[in-house]
């Protein structure tokens, strides 16, 4: 495995969250106190290389890692963001996703000047994609793996209950 910053976050002492796949460590050069940062624990360096089933659970524990900035930060709002190759502004190549939290008057901004294009460039770039597109749906499955009865805690259940409670408090 090629030894990479984001490589070393598995021994990071900053770690908020870890498990089989995943560890989300606090940003060392963070946009707002809090923001952190997911990788998959194998290196991967763009979106394309993650396998799906890697991807769906990044994507999942970046969600409830928002859901937490909300509660324990008392955020009123996340950014939830992928920089997908150098051109997008990824600086380390190892896939990632930074979840910030945000607050009114933040001063942050994500704001870009929309590009005005032609009917023609517009229709272009819809035909492309749709053409791209079309085989879109054939997901690659987790292989199940062998269970090991030493890791007990991993047998055990998470309590969802808490969780959905604690999501149903937030709704207005």
């Amino acid at each position: 495995m090629p030894e990479c910053d984001f490589c070393r976050f598995v021994d990071s002492e900053f770690k908020v969250f870890e498990d089989a796949k995943v560890v989300a460590v606090l940003s060392q050069s963070p946009a707002n106190p809090g923001h952190v940062i997911v990788v998959p624990k194998e290196h991967f360096t763009i979106l394309e290389q993650v396998p799906d089933f890697v991807a769906g659970h990044l994507f999942a524990v970046a969600n409830r890692i928002s859901t937490a900035m909300f509660e324990a930060l008392r955020s009123t709002g996340t950014n939830v963001i992928v920089e997908n190759g150098v051109s997008a502004g990824q600086r380390i190549p190892h896939f990632s996703i930074n979840i910030i939290p945000r607050m009114e008057n933040d001063g942050l901004g994500f704001a870009w000047p929309p590009v005005k294009l032609s009917e023609d460039d517009f229709s272009n770039a819809e035909f492309q994609l749709k053409e791209a597109s079309k085989d879109v749906g054939g997901f690659e499955k987790e292989k199940p793996s062998a269970i090991n009865a030493d890791k007990k805690e991993e047998l055990l259940a998470p309590d969802e209950d808490d969780y959905l409670v604690r999501q149903l408090r937030r709704i207005p």
